[in-house]
């Protein structure tokens, strides 16, 4: 996970993740429960996860115009 402006490694160049500022110093979390957001830079798009759960790659990869895999 990285800051709210950093692309993520392996996936789309407009995809990030943030972990919601309330489950950052959590310590009543278990690993992979903290929330988190991840949103499309380009056209705005959120989804939220917890870490165990947060996708592959953006999910609407397949049919999106502006797809560019990160280094």
């Amino acid at each position: 996970m990285g800051d709210a402006y950093t692309p993520v490694r392996g996936k789309c160049t407009w995809w990030r993740e943030m972990i919601v500022d309330e489950d950052v110093h959590n310590v009543r979390l278990k690993a992979g429960e903290r929330r988190v957001t991840c949103s499309c830079f380009v056209e705005g798009k959120v989804w939220s996860s917890v870490e165990d759960d947060v996708p592959s790659d953006c999910p609407d990869a397949k049919h999106c115009r502006y797809y560019i895999k990160c280094w």
